[in-house]
């Protein structure tokens, strides 16, 4: 898109100006000369076509379109100023930018980040939500949490939790008394996270049951697989932990109580040790570690 916009520095002047009430206050904001601001404004007003001052002594009167055409300019540098710190933060206090994928954020940390600001209201908080662990950007993010097998290179890998996988269900699914369970969910609609590791063949495997054929849904997301189980379309294969806000809102039960080790785990990678980040960074990561250590407990 083609912007019809004069140099910035000219309406940054003319802001200033109009702001302050002369050049030489102008000046001394912006760090130029009088002879520049007084410049860089009649530039301005050659490229509108209209005069936006009236000289009146050494005062500056906006004229009425001067008047008009204020309000936005101002605006328009108010909205930039807001959207540089929202992403970049003030120069002084960066945020604390940390990437995971949608389910663990939506699952788990969402729901926690109230209590860590509450604590430390100080620190400011920049989430980024990925569908796949990629390559670790610092100057885009220096803290990712992710959920493999921890051989990644690109950074600092810790060690966070090593959750079990369980079947849930709705509630109107759970089996008849005294039916078998391993025997009922090979019958019974299983809802598939494409790209995992540990399947719904790993978990017949695990008990010496056959593997049934592939039945249900298939989903990209854990928050997908919940949200259909939660609604009743089927049995979900999913971390313990991830489970745990549907089990705790009764929207979900246990299928079963039987359970596999997962072969992948969740991870902090970081740009550099915990210990060498930011103070900031490093209260958050050893936030992360303590929460996460609690639910393994």
């Amino acid at each position: 898109m083609t912007y019809s916009l004069p140099p910035l520095p000219w309406l940054r002047a003319f802001e200033a100006a109009a702001r302050l009430g002369n050049f030489t206050r102008a000046a001394e904001e912006l760090l130029i000369t009088p002879a520049a601001v007084s410049y860089q404004v009649r530039q301005l007003e050659q490229k509108l076509g209209f005069p936006l001052f009236d000289r009146v002594h050494r005062e500056l009167v906006l004229t009425r379109l001067g008047q008009t055409y204020l309000p936005s300019v101002e605006k328009a540098f108010s909205d930039l100023s807001i959207a540089t710190v929202s992403v970049f933060g003030e120069r002084h206090q960066q945020p604390v930018r940390f990437r995971c994928l949608n389910s663990f954020s939506h699952l788990w940390m969402i729901p926690r980040l109230r209590s860590f600001q509450q604590v430390h209201p100080g620190i400011d908080l920049q989430m980024i939500s990925a569908s796949w662990a990629e390559k670790l950007h610092p100057d885009l993010f220096e803290i990712d949490i992710r959920f493999g097998d921890g051989t990644w290179t690109d950074g600092r890998v810790t060690f966070l939790l090593n959750d079990p996988i369980i079947p849930v269900c709705h509630p109107d699914l759970v089996f008849a008394q005294g039916e078998k369970d391993l025997s009922a969910l090979a019958k019974a609609p299983r809802l598939d996270i494409m790209g995992v590791i540990d399947t719904w063949e790993s978990f017949f495997r695990t008990f010496g049951h056959p593997v049934p054929q592939r039945t249900g849904l298939q989903v990209d997301q854990t928050l997908s697989a919940l949200e259909l189980a939660a609604l009743g379309h089927g049995h979900a294969l999913v971390l313990q932990t991830l489970a745990k806000p549907y089990l705790d809102a009764g929207r979900l039960v246990r299928a079963s109580n039987r359970k596999i080790k997962s072969r992948h785990s969740h991870y902090l990678v970081t740009s550099a040790p915990v210990e060498a980040l930011g103070p900031d960074a490093r209260i958050f990561c050893d936030w992360l570690i303590s929460e996460l250590g609690r639910d393994a407990g």
